[in-house]
């Protein structure tokens, strides 16, 4: 909270940090990879996408910044790796849910996010409330179209870094890759 000449003020009560350290640690002792800082206030998750969609074989890093006065208020969630989808801002990762607006509940913890809250919106992109305008004029022009630029986006950059079959994939991938140029990702200008 910042106090009347700009300066933040610390009001983490120990009740606070007790439950930050909870949460953390159980997203840590999840199926989630996990990196902390040592205040507990910046984390990086390795996220794979939810079987049964496009996203599906995808490992994005995706970057949490927890607020002082967690849980009480969402922390911000945004892909490091770059992902196509209509909610989520192809340039700075940034996520449109409303569950991280005004629908957050301290309830919620750490890994409601990422078994929960982030595979649901994988899952059920919503192109009329975009980030991403041309991803969802994408989707809303067509699903399939649309669907197949995604895993064409996952496989430029959401790849694990260890593939067994990477070497025979390689020429399909260049192949369907060129097709898409980063430019067409990041325009809002419809055709």
């Amino acid at each position: 909270m910042a106090s009347s000449n700009g300066v933040v003020v610390n009001t983490t009560s120990p009740m606070v940090g007790r439950r930050l350290h909870r949460d953390v640690n159980r997203l840590m002792a999840s199926a989630h990879r996990t990196t902390v800082d040592d205040d507990m206030v910046n984390l990086n998750v390795l996220f794979e996408g939810p079987m049964g969609t496009a996203y599906s074989g995808g490992v994005w890093n995706v970057s949490v910044v927890m607020p002082q006065d967690y849980p009480l208020k969402s922390p911000r969630v945004r892909f490091v790796t770059k992902i196509l989808h209509p909610n989520i801002d192809f340039t700075t990762g940034l996520v449109c849910m409303n569950v991280f607006k005004q629908a957050w509940s301290p309830s919620y913890d750490l890994v409601n996010i990422f078994d929960t809250f982030l595979p649901q919106l994988l899952r059920n992109p919503n192109p009329n409330d975009p980030l991403n305008y041309r991803a969802a004029a994408m989707m809303k022009r067509s699903e399939h179209a649309f669907y197949e630029q995604v895993i064409v986006c996952l496989k430029m950059y959401a790849l694990p870094s260890v593939m067994p079959n990477r070497a025979q994939n390689g020429d399909e991938l260049e192949k369907r890759s060129s097709d898409l140029s980063l430019s067409d990702l990041l325009s809002d200008h419809d055709e």
